[in-house]
């Protein structure tokens, strides 16, 4: 289709709808920057409970920043607090356990299920005035030229904005077209998600068991279930995928115990293949990376959408400034700013999820010693354990004001 004779004009464009993308564009919208989303995908088709059953931990300075944008509100009407952690080896006796009281200021995180955090991010961004959603359409080319980007999409428009963002999730198009390389490590695993109801009430409190073949987790969500993240070798996880119902809740007991009562799944499965994936670099001329784009890591410990929201509150603060000084968004001084304050930081903690995944993933006897040893150890270290908990709920380090919980 021919391109627009005049281009729509806009201050950011981001590519991609997720919640990351949702989440950015509100937080710079409520701060008077013009913003377009394109998505190839129709957003309100993917708002249905079977798009994605996953469930996301948010930690507490995320959090904090989701209140401040009078997110939360729309977002968490459904959120499960979690009061505690128990982190085991698979059925050892050794556990290491974090609780909020010995913080003293608030849960060590909100599960929120995905389906309601997009619901909330859409009906919170499709009626504001400096956000503009071209969805469904396609991205097919990109020209740089003097002082702004202009984006040609498949159905015939053109944009021009300063800045092009792209937040389309770990197989990101634009990251590629902008000869950004990726590097990928493969765990030889495949998480299995699935919400399931059990008898008893959980409390608010997570479990991470680790076993060789991957770590499974429950994580506390309202009303007497839990969100499950069962993680086996592909073939196994392939041949679990395949079970009935009946079989599926037979294998799903012997993995969960009985500390729960009886426990079943809701019906849904949704499986991945597990990798970590770091970009080399997170920006080009006039455009940058976000979330999964830039880095995918493991879930083992809830992370992932984590590390999106910190690049969120990073990046607007950024932005912001540059916009109310009357400076160019897209600008390489601007971006560089964003990226020598997240980069470090999420190469540090996806490299540590990653060594944390290979020490538990496997059954080599020294190591299975050594790792609940060291369980052992730090359950007995207040000090340490606090330092651990701080860096689970992001209140290590610089942090952006919306991550302490100020506006910009």
């Amino acid at each position: 289709m021919a391109k627009s004779p005049h281009p729509t004009k806009a201050d950011i464009l981001i590519s991609g709808a997720g919640v990351v993308g949702m989440t950015l564009a509100y937080s710079l919208a409520s701060y008077g920057i013009k913003i377009i989303i394109v998505d190839t995908l129709d957003v309100k088709s993917s708002l249905n409970d079977e798009f994605d059953g996953r469930s996301y931990a948010i930690s507490y300075a995320p959090y904090l920043m989701l209140k401040t944008l009078g997110l939360w509100d729309k977002i968490g009407k459904n959120a499960q607090p979690i009061n505690e952690i128990h982190i085991t080896d698979g059925d050892s006796p050794v556990f290491l356990h974090f609780d909020e009281k010995e913080l003293g200021d608030g849960p060590l995180g909100q599960m929120v299920e995905v389906r309601h955090i997009r619901a909330g991010l859409f009906a919170a961004i499709k009626n504001h005035k400096n956000i503009k959603i071209i969805a469904p359409d396609k991205i097919t080319s990109t020209e740089l030229l003097s002082g702004h980007a202009q984006v040609n999409l498949e159905g015939g428009t053109s944009i021009r904005a300063s800045l092009v963002i792209g937040a389309e999730g770990r197989g990101s198009p634009l990251r590629e077209a902008n000869d950004i390389k990726v590097r990928v490590w493969d765990y030889n695993q495949t998480g299995i998600v699935t919400t399931v109801e059990h008898a008893l009430d959980h409390q608010g409190i997570a479990h991470e068991k680790f076993f060789p073949s991957g770590p499974f987790a429950i994580l506390p969500l309202k009303d007497n279930r839990s969100s499950i993240v069962w993680c086996e070798p592909p073939e196994r996880a392939k041949t679990i995928m395949a079970l009935s119902e009946r079989s599926f809740n037979a294998e799903l007991k012997k993995k969960f115990g009985t500390f729960l009562g009886d426990v079943k799944s809701l019906g849904h499965r949704w499986s991945y293949p597990l990798n970590m994936q770091l970009a080399d670099d997170y920006t080009a001329e006039r455009f940058c990376l976000i979330g999964d784009a830039a880095h995918g890591i493991h879930p083992i410990a809830g992370q992932g959408f984590n590390l999106g929201l910190r690049d969120i509150a990073a990046l607007s603060e950024v932005l912001v400034n540059a916009h109310r000084l009357g400076g160019d968004l897209g600008s390489e001084l601007v971006l560089e700013r964003y990226v020598h304050w997240r980069r470090t930081d999420n190469n540090i903690l996806a490299l540590g999820m990653d060594g944390l995944t290979r020490l538990f993933s496997n059954d080599n006897a020294v190591i299975s010693f050594a790792r609940r040893a060291g369980l052992a150890a730090v359950e007995e270290l207040p000090a340490v354990k606090e330092f651990f908990m701080n860096h689970a709920r992001g209140t290590v380090g610089k942090l952006p004001k919306l991550l302490r919980g100020g506006p910009l």
